[in-house]
């Protein structure tokens, strides 16, 4: 996360190149990564020739089959036309980028990812772990088919990861970077916020009930995280009132904020209410065409100017080094999802201090969800780096009971 993985991968394959060793290499990627990884192999890698597979799936194939040193294709594409690939194309090197996306074994990108036809295989990724330990597991079976580590204690797992596995944290790298000033702003609702907020609450003893599906409990959860952000009927924000401040502060040519939120609804609503602060909104709908163009502007325009961006889409990958600030307007259910948000601009490249403003609303499902961040926060202590063996699972029905404070009524109703 901002450690200069897609820089080492390049100079890797040039020099993987340079040796003799190699002659065709692919990069997976996801799609908004494509002309990222286009330009860092331009800057790192300038001899050896790359092209992105895209557009129609003859012209992928096409590109696919090229004897080029270097093709770069999305995690869609290979999922889409992988039965070409493993008729016609044999590659020296494939390398997964954010190979996160492969942490489902059972999923056709992964069972695409495991069947591409190679000599070497290397995974990049910043959270190898995200809920599971299945996660690590299903990265593994592409880089190495066979290892299993499930299950396994600490020295085990250890020497089983040690041949396979590179890692630098932060903490190696401190000195070489900046500052990072996380401040948790605590705020509370009021007026018809804190009414329509509360209105809702009330309202879940509906779901207490056994006829209450995980999915209607999420549902639920989702309308109280967005009455959090803004009230629909009265338009009140205690988190765009606080946003205002910190735009107020920004005011110089160096001054850029990158303002995150699970939710494309809520990026257009801020988007509409801090006019005429310049900004513009990077979602997963926007073509890569116009995605390219917004980062081009905000990292090279100046300021001050704030981009608004979907967690979904622009929490990995992206280089923007030039924010001085950042706002997670709401929280994400998985710390290293946020983690890899902020690593966005805090990385290689920046010279100045990056602040960093999380916004949490007091005596809500947000500090409920805040306190299962901050437990879920040990998972890469227990797994990646002291693998205790310890099950990590995804939100059960019963967990997202006591998430809102119903999980003694649910026990009654099955007694």
């Amino acid at each position: 996360m901002g450690l200069g993985k897609t820089v080492q991968t390049a100079v890797a394959l040039r020099a993987l190149f340079a040796r003799g060793d190699a002659k065709r290499a692919l990069i997976v990627a996801p799609a908004s990564l494509r002309l990222n990884w286009v330009r860092e192999l331009e800057r790192w890698a300038p001899k050896l020739a790359r092209r992105e597979a895209r557009g129609q799936a003859s012209d992928r194939q096409a590109v696919l089959r090229l004897p080029l040193p270097v093709v770069v294709a999305s995690y869609e594409t290979i999922r889409a036309d992988i039965q070409a690939v493993r008729r016609y194309v044999d590659f020296d090197v494939v390398v997964l980028d954010e190979a996160q996306r492969i942490k489902n074994a059972d999923s056709s990108t992964a069972l695409a990812c495991r069947l591409i036809p190679r000599r070497r295989s290397w995974a990049l990724t910043g959270t190898p772990l995200e809920n599971r330990v299945s996660d690590l597991e299903s990265v593994l079976r592409f880089v190495k088919p066979g290892l299993t580590v499930t299950g396994l204690q600490r020295p085990e797992l250890h020497a089983a990861l040690r041949p396979h596995f590179l890692r630098r944290k932060k903490v190696d790298v401190l000195n070489d970077l900046p500052p990072l000033l996380i401040q948790d702003l605590p705020l509370e609702l009021a007026g018809n916020q804190r009414e329509a907020y509360d209105e809702l609450w009330f309202s879940r003893e509906d779901y207490a009930g056994n006829d209450a599906s995980e999915m209607r409990l999420l549902a639920l959860i989702t309308r109280l995280k967005q009455t959090c952000n803004h009230d629909l009927e009265s338009g009140e924000s205690v988190k765009l009132d606080a946003l205002q401040l910190i735009l107020e502060g920004l005011s110089g040519p160096a001054d850029k904020i990158l303002i995150f939120s699970q939710y494309v609804e809520t990026l257009r609503w801020v988007a509409e209410r801090i006019q005429p602060f310049p900004q513009d909104i990077y979602h997963g709908g926007l073509d890569e065409g116009t995605r390219d163009r917004m980062l081009r502007q905000f990292t090279e325009a100046a300021g001050p100017k704030a981009l608004l961006v979907s967690l979904r889409a622009g929490g990995v990958g992206l280089n923007l080094q030039s924010a001085t600030a950042v706002v997670l307007f709401d929280r994400w259910w998985n710390p290293a999802v946020e983690n890899q948000a902020i690593a966005r601009a805090h990385r290689f490249g920046r010279d100045h201090p990056l602040h960093v403003y999380r916004f949490v609303v007091g005596n809500t499902i947000e500090e409920r969800i805040a306190r299962i961040l901050h437990d879920k926060e040990n998972l890469f202590q227990e797994y990646v780096e002291d693998a205790q063996s310890v099950e990590i699972r995804p939100f059960s029905r019963q967990e997202l009971l006591k998430m809102l404070d119903l999980h003694t009524q649910q026990r009654a109703s099955t007694n």
